[in-house]
């Protein structure tokens, strides 16, 4: 969302990195046990991105190893057979999807799609973190963004071709697939939703009991139908349905939504308002009913990916246009506050001056153990290859982060310079190669659900 920042007042300031210590005490955050699940011996711990690379059928999946202190280790790069997005020079739009690279619950597949040629990838994890490639599926639509798996059935987002000034000529849409028990895919029969011509559909979010599809679309042209929340019932044979109530917004003239999270133990749905500078907060009732909430404010500019630790006590928000990483405590998690603005490092200016192309923060994804977060950065010029990196936060025991280990630069043969490397997924495996889902579920008690739910 490059040319909102440009525009942004808050751009052209530094982020805060921390309120202060009288603030810090007066906001309750997380306990000091209840943000870890402490890895099991043996366990290894795998990060994959894409290098989205737009050269005709030399996309691909980077793999690391995270050891650990959190450093990365590259295992590989995994052709996936297909086409990156050619996005240069960087318009808003083409590159603002979320989850293009996703893992099956039980870590045996891993996806990743292909945007330039309408297709998506699926791969075998081996236990040693390497992929094997299983095969290339057309998507039955244009440009895929975005990954969502419940069970055995997998949902594409096809974005089509609206960018900023340019309204769009295809429709979006979203098609299902049953997941084979190989790994391959299988397209589900009568299984296609459309969208509004001009409007572009950036994420297939899937509800935590894998009952729910909720359909992220975003619009820069004011069409009818953007910048929502579409919810949809997954059918027994993956088909979907559509909920009651229709699409969620935040009523006229909505921001732009970017870059959803579900929270793990409560039907609420966090999204970045990303024209706005908020945080936008939706829940969502036993029928897939979706409706705003309401709003909390972003020290950052251009708040665009969430993520949600896995005891619902903290919300990390990727700001794209100030590079940084926004913190907020979830103890109300109707209304998130937030505790901390953290500046990622690494190199994010050419040649160190102010006006020199910079890199933006992308994608972000948590660690099982709840230790470290990963985000992906984008450079925003091929002048300046170096913005292409991938960081590894610490996760302290209250939620905020630090940087210690210096990010990844991508290397310019994994990631050419005209590439916009992005989507982050982390697999964890045992010692015998079996996957490791098993996030402590710390929620909240009973007597604070009943009290969340009395103001719903």
């Amino acid at each position: 969302m490059l040319q909102w920042f440009r525009s942004s007042p808050k751009t052209g300031s530094a982020p805060r990195t921390r309120l202060s210590a009288e603030l810090m005490e007066d906001r309750s955050v997380p306990s000091a046990n209840s943000l870890f699940n402490p890895a099991p011996l043996g366990a290894s711990t795998f990060v994959y991105a894409e290098s989205n690379n737009p050269e005709p059928g030399h996309n691909a999946v980077l793999a690391y190893n995270r050891e650990s202190n959190g450093e990365l280790h590259q295992i590989g790069t995994f052709a996936t057979g297909g086409t990156g997005q050619l996005n240069v020079p960087k318009l808003v739009g083409p590159d603002d999807g979320d989850q293009q690279v996703q893992a099956t619950a039980d870590g045996k597949f891993l996806f990743a799609v292909n945007q330039g040629s309408d297709t998506i990838t699926a791969f075998r994890i081996r236990t040693d973190g390497s992929l094997d490639r299983l095969g290339v599926f057309a998507t039955g639509g244009d440009q895929p963004d975005s990954i969502g798996i419940a069970g055995t059935h997998l949902y594409a987002a096809n974005r089509g071709n609206a960018a900023a000034g340019a309204p769009g000529t295809t429709a979006p849409s979203v098609t299902a697939f049953n997941i084979n028990r190989d790994g391959t895919l299988s397209a589900i029969p009568h299984s296609k939703v459309t969208f509004p011509v001009g409007t572009f559909v950036t994420q297939t979010l899937v509800s935590r009991d894998n009952r729910f599809l909720f359909v992220e679309a975003a619009t820069l042209e004011g069409t009818a139908g953007g910048n929502t929340l579409t919810p949809f019932r997954i059918n027994a044979d993956g088909t979907l349905t559509a909920a009651p109530g229709g699409a969620a917004g935040a009523g006229t003239n909505a921001p732009i939504l970017l870059g959803s999270a579900v929270h793990p133990s409560l039907n609420i749905i966090y999204t970045g308002f990303t024209s706005a500078g908020q945080v936008g907060v939706f829940t969502y009732d036993e029928t897939g009913r979706t409706n705003f909430v309401g709003t909390s404010a972003d020290q950052g500019a251009g708040p665009c990916w969430c993520a949600v630790s896995a005891d619902g006590r903290v919300l990390y928000v990727a700001n794209t246009g100030t590079d940084s990483i926004g913190v907020f405590s979830l103890v109300d998690p109707l209304h998130p506050v937030q505790i901390e603005e953290v500046q990622l490092g690494g190199p994010r200016a050419q040649n160190g001056t102010a006006n020199s192309p910079r890199t933006n923060a992308f994608e972000i994804a948590l660690d099982p153990t709840g230790k470290y977060l990963f985000a992906v950065t984008q450079s925003t010029a091929p002048s300046f290859p170096q913005g292409n990196q991938l960081h590894t936060l610490k996760i302290a025991r209250d939620g905020t982060l630090t940087e210690p280990n210096a990010p990844v630069i991508f290397s310019k043969r994994d990631v050419p310079a005209n590439a916009h490397p992005q989507g982050v997924e982390v697999v964890q495996l045992g010692g015998h190669g079996h996957p490791l889902f098993g996030w402590l579920d710390f929620g909240i008690d009973l007597e604070d659900r009943a009290h969340h739910r009395r103001h719903w």
